[in-house]
């Protein structure tokens, strides 16, 4: 059996990143050339890579595509220096000239004005009388770098990369099981045995086994077993029909003949990102009579889901507990703490939990004057029963408001539990690394340790990438440091240096490959 130099789990944008990095296909220009253009390394130089990809559906970035059919997305929240091209910056503003699509930006709202009692935007430099408005410079506004991509435009974008890296090749339609580390060179070291992975035997449920010397998980806590299914539900004693209450993992994932709801129903969305307001407009679209929207803190509004929307594109500064801070300096105080518990509160902070674009608020303001939809700020279910004879939900709520309807949505995430991950059972069990509230202390390399080189991508390489490392700049940074340590192991180089070590040269890089990109 053929061993793989690398296997790629997932199809996903970050997937995309970083096969077409590790490829290297880009004519006209040296090896060397190229990775001097990521800032891998001018010195690294290797082989070409035997690299595969398996994801379920056999197609390239096929779930964000149905997402964003499933929930109607218009465009994506990031700017369009935020893609998945690893060798051109302006890669996507160059294809939209190209291809004459500029009528599918769209711009940043110019001023918003928050009508509702429990909504504001989350800047903590707007005053009392400022918390409910929202400004953007004109310049901002129009400028195409900040302008947002609208979503078939996007995914016409994904293609056109598939096509010119010639990716489809090295695509393999398959959902894996079980990824199997087979062990090596063993060596004592006083009473501790050290192992080392040879080799990944990656098992398809199809009844294919991959094997492959180095292994990314580019999948993220999205699959449908890792929904946040919240208490209430767990606790429902009575059978109900299951198509009466559903997370929105499941429809996205199981697109086809799916709606949200029937005319005239009475619906129930838990959650507060920008997927529930997504799943509300889809209801009133849909012809539902009424939506309630419930969520645990206030509706807040961020233009992007990382900080706020100027100091966070890189322009502007903001105090910070007294300190002035812009993109550059939080990234670099991120970068430097040697702490993870420390870097996961920053997190945190920076995300402070689900958002609402203004533009998905603009949309949905008048239904929610209008009492069509009632948002039920800080409140959450406390008790949910079906009652068969009315074929209805009945639910009480903490405030002591009361609910009867016909179809509850939630979309309430998925959890983050590197420990639960099915996948990553057998490697955890073969080199137990420190865990974090589900987060993985994996290396700077975003390598799982020094001898098993299994990386991971997107939100499980938070506490190394940021709290950016879901989006599609936190994909761009995860690829260039998996691509750089994969070139330096092929080289059999010592990758020690790759472990937390908060230098000035590596923090430097790290910042270096968020430019242009902060913080979306």
């Amino acid at each position: 059996m053929v061993i793989l130099d690398v296997l790629i789990i997932g199809a996903g944008p970050h997937a995309l990143t970083l096969a077409s990095l590790l490829l290297n296909p880009e004519s006209g220009l040296t090896l060397e050339e190229q990775l001097a253009k990521t800032t891998i390394s001018e010195n690294v130089v290797c082989p070409p890579l035997s690299v595969r990809v398996v994801d379920s559906y056999g197609v390239w970035t096929n779930l964000w595509e149905s997402q964003f059919t499933a929930l109607n997305i218009p465009h994506l929240r990031s700017h369009t220096l935020v893609h998945t091209e690893p060798l051109n910056k302006k890669a996507l503003q160059e294809y939209v000239l190209k291809s004459a699509r500029s009528s599918e930006l769209h711009s940043l709202p110019d001023q918003l004005y928050i009508l509702d009692e429990n909504a504001f935007f989350n800047d903590m430099r707007l005053g009392k009388k400022e918390k409910k408005r929202l400004n953007i410079t004109s310049t901002l506004k129009k400028s195409l770098s900040f302008s947002l991509p609208g979503t078939k435009l996007s995914v016409d974008f994904f293609k056109d990369q598939v096509e010119r890296y010639n990716l489809d090749k090295v695509l393999v339609k398959g959902t894996v099981e079980h990824i199997t580390p087979a062990m090596t060179g063993t060596e004592r070291k006083g009473d501790r045995t050290r192992k080392r992975v040879e080799y990944f035997l990656v098992q398809l449920q199809e009844g294919v086994v991959l094997k492959a010397r180095k292994v990314v998980m580019a999948t993220g806590p999205t699959r449908a077993q890792m929904a946040n299914v919240p208490s209430w539900v767990t606790n429902i004693g009575e059978s109900y029909p299951e198509e009466r209450l559903q997370h929105t993992v499941h429809l996205m994932h199981h697109l086809q003949g799916q709606t949200v709801c029937e005319t005239g129903q009475r619906v129930m969305v838990v959650g507060g990102g920008l997927t529930s307001a997504h799943v509300v407009s889809l209801a009133l679209q849909q012809g539902a009579s009424h939506v309630t929207w419930v969520m645990r803190k206030h509706l807040q509004l961020k233009q992007f889901d990382v900080g706020d929307v100027e100091s966070l594109v890189g322009r502007y500064s903001h105090v910070e507990h007294g300190i002035k801070m812009d993109g550059q300096a939080y990234l670099r105080q991120f970068y430097n703490e040697r702490s993870l518990h420390k870097r996961l509160a920053m997190i945190r902070q920076a995300r402070k939990g689900g958002a609402v674009t203004p533009e998905a608020y603009i949309h949905l303001q008048p239904f929610i004057l209008s009492g069509q939809v009632d948002v039920k700020t800080y409140c959450q279910v406390s008790e949910a029963s079906w009652c068969y004879r009315s074929q209805a939900w009945s639910l009480s709520l903490c405030n002591g408001d009361h609910w009867t309807g016909n179809m509850i949505w939630l979309a309430t995430g998925c959890k983050l539990d590197v420990k639960q991950d099915p996948l990553l059972s057998e490697v955890m069990q073969e080199f137990p690394i420190q865990v974090i509230d589900g987060w993985p202390c994996i290396s700077e390399s975003l390598r799982w340790e020094k001898d098993c080189p299994l990386y991971l991508m997107g939100q499980y390489t938070a506490l190394q990438v940021g709290p950016h490392a879901v989006n599609l700049a936190g994909g761009q940074a995860a690829s260039k440091r998996i691509a750089k340590d994969i070139m330096c192991l092929q080289q059999q180089e010592d990758s020690d240096t790759f472990e937390l070590s908060g230098g000035k040269s590596k923090t430097e890089e790290y910042i270096q490959q968020m430019q242009g990109l902060l913080w979306l």
